[in-house]
């Protein structure tokens, strides 16, 4: 009997769920606002017309509505750059949360369970 991965059907995971946040973020050399516009327990989907450099580490501020922000470490899994998407592909990445303050990780689940719960989420900043 195979074992199980703790993966859903869709190969992830953590449920993910569509959302309209504000983050700031870094690489170390460039500092830009943009939107995070997927999210789950263990990353995002941050929209950015700018480059994100594949396997690279980004610094994020995330503005959760209605709550303090949260800080947090991403590691760029895979990246859609602005140039060279096709019509109808957002340009941006998916980055998986690798460091985040214990009190930032439980602000987020909080969020994640309200969202989840079928609360209409306020739009971040």
């Amino acid at each position: 009997m195979p074992e199980s991965t703790g993966r859903r059907p869709d190969g992830r995971q953590d449920p993910r769920y569509d959302v309209e946040i504000r983050v700031d973020w870094s690489t170390g050399r460039m500092f830009v606002s943009d939107r995070i516009t997927n999210i789950s327990e263990s990353g995002v989907f941050l929209q950015s017309a700018r480059g994100l450099g594949p396997d690279s580490e980004v610094e994020m501020v995330l503005w959760l509505p209605g709550r303090s922000p949260i800080r947090a470490t991403g590691h760029v899994i895979w990246s859609e750059d602005a140039r060279a998407v096709t019509a109808g592909v957002m340009p941006g990445g998916g980055l998986r949360f690798t460091d985040m303050p214990a009190a930032d990780r439980a602000m987020l689940r909080e969020y994640l369970s309200e969202v989840a719960a079928g609360a209409e989420p306020e739009r971040g900043h």
